[in-house]
């Protein structure tokens, strides 16, 4: 009786460890939700009273908003100056961050001011770290497919289908990035987002396509992940933006393609991509 009190015992024992290691692990994740800029906030005025906008200027406009030159030049041509210094105000301040659970093994975090999404067009990848595995920032990536009505396609976390989800949760994540296919058409872009919604809409999640099941199968793949689904919608018309060209393709896999160019950014430094 006492030996079998002493095996329950040092299992339960044993648990418990597991357990807390496990929440010291996902705990170490939460510094890396977003990155506030280290350097000097400047006054942009000058820049923004120019006419014609240099490639130095435009580099500084993202290091002190976040804005890449097509949100730059759509917000100054429809004379919203003050979206990209109100843009500024928030790049530069700390938010309030909150981590919430979204599946037993898996949270991401949130904050009530995070950061509104300009100039979003069809076929446009959104991109966040905001999205971890216990101590593991997977990561969550979608696709902008009606950006008139706010609507991504994303496939979320196990146990569920891909589907259209709403914009808005995206300008509440304390970190995110907006990319878009470089040398391609509006017109382009789009087809792209309309044909993802027919072959990839309603697939069910899985962590092991392009392990267990064809990472690029010839119809619509039997199971998909958030990266997978942007990544194949592309991979359908000849676009491959995994730029490690592995089995399985994560949002960091995309967001480092040499194929796109960056609409915008928050909570996450620019410099890193420059180095990536």
């Amino acid at each position: 009786m006492r030996k079998k009190f002493w095996k329950w015992g040092a299992a339960i024992f044993a648990a418990v460890l597991v357990l807390c290691a496990l929440k010291l692990w996902a705990a170490a994740a939460e510094p890396g939700a977003h990155w506030t800029p280290d350097y000097e906030k400047v006054n942009l005025t000058e820049i923004l009273s120019k006419g014609q906008l240099t490639p130095a200027d435009y580099q500084t406009l993202l290091l002190q908003t976040g804005l890449g030159a097509f949100a730059v030049d759509t917000l100054r041509g429809q004379g919203a100056q003050d979206d990209i210094l109100t843009a500024q105000e928030r790049f530069f301040a700390e938010p309030l961050i909150a981590c919430t659970p979204n599946s037993p093994i898996s949270a991401e975090e949130h904050t009530l001011q995070g950061m509104p999404l300009v100039a979003l067009e069809d076929g446009d990848i959104l991109i966040t770290p905001c999205s971890h595995a216990y101590g593991w920032r997977n990561g969550h990536a979608a696709l902008v497919v009606d950006a008139a009505q706010g609507l991504t396609l994303e496939s979320v976390v196990l146990g569920t289908k891909s589907c259209l989800q709403s914009i808005d949760k995206w300008e509440t994540y304390p970190a995110v990035m907006v990319f878009r296919l470089k040398g391609e058409s509006a017109a382009v872009r789009a087809g792209i987002a309309r044909t993802a919604c027919e072959r990839l809409c309603g697939v069910p999640y899985g962590l092991t396509v392009g392990l267990l099941s064809p990472k690029h199968p010839e119809d619509a793949p039997a199971e998909t992940h958030c990266a997978h689904l942007v990544w194949e919608a592309y991979r359908a018309h000849g676009y491959d933006l995994d730029s490690t060209g592995g089995h399985i393709v994560t949002p960091h896999d995309l967001a480092a393609s040499p194929l796109l160019e960056l609409k915008q950014i928050y909570g996450v430094d620019p410099r890193l991509l420059w180095s990536a």
